[in-house]
């Protein structure tokens, strides 16, 4: 109404307050597509991690093989099967590419979906836009645990709008049954991808049962329960379908190889190097590293203790928080703590495993800032502004490191893995060699169009732990062991062998090819940031 008067009274005064109302908004906005096109930029350019040679291949084995039964896996399918999908709805043979481009479309997912939720909480475009950077412009998901090919950030947006949708309804801003049922169905979606999620999932199954509300237990159980449990199995379906019709096989890959082989390899002399925390005072000094020590994450708390401090300052004896915000502070800490237990219960622990804890600070903050009275938001946004902006000072040179590659995608990682690979597939088809590559880095022959061998299509983790998989566990995985690859391609030679990326582990590979005459190709190397791969070809008559 007022830029009516302002306009009716003086069009001049009236186009400089148009002018001054649009700036901050176009500002943001030419902020948010240059970090987009940064972030989008750094994914493409980020090298090849060893990590995604587990999670990178089944977007084309899935093409002919079955999951678990055909080949080792130890995760939740969902990120297999969504790698395989984007590759399928592309039509792509760039495997690399495809696995990034499902993880950058869970950025945009995650990012819009703090931003409609602190706008739903807060009604601001500028708290919108500050807790989505504090959020995301964190150096943890700016590196492997956002970055690749794997299965580390994917579940963060459907546990944060599972949580948000339950915040929703705890503070009266919406429908409760259709809503809650949304929620559980998106807490299920994130177990699909990755295990650790069901510290959400277990939170939200006990919050529900003590919502806002007078109910009693039937009501209760209709209302709130039966719709959350309801969008939990169908968004578990995944998961459960898998679990019913195989169960040992999937328990023993998902479950049992970690609590086995893989422990037992990280406890011994073996993984020197790979910067793997053990003990407990090492997982507690990680966790610290990541949810505190961070640049973002302390940006973040600090914004909360401000926040938490004006609505303090604007507190009287006849004024207390509402019993919804409140049910929602304690739900999000109760999840914050649950979430940060399951990342230091695993032996081995890795810094991509606190990623699921950032989930609450948004959460949080978005609750606090809600409860904020009209007189002191304003002073609240400058903290949460300022603090975004700070973050994105800190994280900028990261975030805009290969900003410069945009336009040029054939300079990019992905697109150069995929050379490489068809490149090794035009020199076997030049010597006349069809036949399996004998590699423990799949991706490459994959990339080209090049069979491997089911037991090393998800490269070196169940061939690097074979002599610690006991006889029970080993019924479930398609593997062979060191001593077992003679007779392995014995049966089946290979056309060639790559190797060269992990010498210690290849070492069996290696002595089978140079005993059998294979011998490396002139003028044909792969070099990554683990070593030189080169082409050991089968010998012609």
């Amino acid at each position: 109404m007022s830029l009516l008067v302002s306009m009716r009274r003086s069009p001049i005064a009236a186009s400089g307050l148009i002018r001054r109302s649009l700036a901050g908004p176009l500002v943001l906005a030419a902020v948010s597509a240059l970090s987009v096109a940064g972030l989008f930029s750094r994914m493409m350019n980020y090298q090849l991690r060893r990590d995604e040679e587990l999670y990178v291949p089944p977007a084309r084995l899935l093409d002919d093989h079955h999951l678990y039964a055909d080949f080792f896996y130890n995760h939740t399918p969902g990120s297999a099967w969504l790698f395989h999908a984007v590759r399928t709805v592309v039509g792509s043979n760039d495997l690399l590419l495809d696995g990034r481009v499902a993880v950058f479309l869970g950025w945009l997912l995650f990012a819009a979906a703090i931003s409609l939720f602190t706008y739903r909480m807060t009604g601001s475009l500028f708290l919108s836009w500050s807790l989505t950077t504090l959020t995301l412009v964190n150096e943890l998901l700016l590196t492997q645990a956002g970055m690749g090919a794997t299965n580390n950030f994917l579940p963060l947006p459907f546990s944060f709008i599972g949580m948000a949708l339950i915040v929703v309804v705890a503070t009266g801003r919406g429908e409760e049954q259709w809503l809650l049922g949304l929620a559980g169905l998106s807490l299920a979606l994130a177990v699909d991808i990755k295990a650790s999620a069901i510290a959400f999932v277990i939170v939200a199954g006990g919050a529900v049962w003590f919502l806002p509300g007078r109910l009693d237990v039937a009501e209760r159980l209709r209302r709130h329960v039966a719709p959350l449990l309801a969008g939990g199995v169908v968004g578990g379906l995944p998961v459960l379908s898998y679990l019913v019709v195989d169960t040992r096989r999937f328990l023993d890959n998902v479950v049992g190889y970690h609590l086995g082989p893989h422990k037992a390899y990280f406890l011994s002399a073996a993984s020197a190097g790979e910067g793997a925390a053990t003990s407990l005072m090492a997982k507690a000094l990680l966790a610290h590293g990541m949810l505190l020590g961070n640049g973002t994450a302390a940006a973040a708390l600090v914004a909360l203790i401000v926040a938490g401090l004006f609505w303090r300052m604007q507190s009287g004896p006849g004024r207390s928080l509402d019993r919804g915000v409140i049910w929602s502070l304690v739900f999000v800490f109760v999840a914050f703590v649950a979430s940060s237990f399951v990342a230091l219960v695993p032996t081995p622990s890795f810094p991509q495993y606190f990623a699921p804890p950032l989930v609450c600070v948004p959460l949080a903050l978005a609750v606090l800032l809600s409860a904020l009275p009209a007189t002191i938001l304003p002073q609240a946004k400058m903290v949460t502004l300022a603090a975004a902006a700070a973050v994105l000072i800190g994280q900028g040179p990261r975030l805009m490191q290969d900003v410069a590659t945009f336009l040029k995608p054939r300079d990019w990682t992905v697109f150069a893995v995929h050379r490489a690979g068809a490149a090794m597939a035009d020199r076997l088809k030049a010597k006349g060699l069809d036949g399996r590559v004998a590699t423990i880095a799949p991706i490459y022959p994959l990339e080209g169009g090049l069979p491997v061998y089911a037991e090393l299509a998800t490269g070196p983790f169940l061939f690097r732990t074979a002599d610690l998989v006991s006889p029970a566990l080993a019924r479930s995985y398609r593997m062979v062991t060191p001593e077992g690859v003679a007779a392995l391609f014995a049966v089946e030679p290979p056309a060639a062998f790559l190797l060269g990326f992990e010498p210690a582990i290849e070492a069996p590979l290696r002595k089978f090819a140079e005993s059998h005459g294979y011998r490396p190709l002139a003028n044909f190397a792969i070099r990554d940031r683990y070593g030189v791969g080169r082409l050991w070809v089968r010998p012609t008559p």
